[in-house]
């Protein structure tokens, strides 16, 4: 049996390559998820979207298409 790395010792980088690439290594991922959620400066959504958010996302993804889709045209 091969021996797990010290994920303790190991950056945040570190631990999110080897959980990546060990997707079934359950011990690794609840590590790396604990580190999260006690770093600061991390941002956690709680809960999905509401109605407001879904239509504000709605109007931004339209003017960024549209704002693409006028880019194309003027390239031409």
């Amino acid at each position: 049996m091969t021996q797990k790395p010290d994920f303790q010792q190991m950056s945040r980088k570190e631990l999110r390559t080897y959980v990546l690439t060990h997707r079934e290594d359950e011990e690794a991922l609840r590590i790396y998820m604990a580190r999260l959620h006690n770093e600061p400066g991390v941002i956690r959504q709680s809960g999905g979207l509401n109605e407001e958010d879904l239509n504000q996302l709605e109007q931004l993804i339209k003017t960024r298409v549209g704002d693409s889709a006028s880019a194309d045209l003027s390239v031409r």
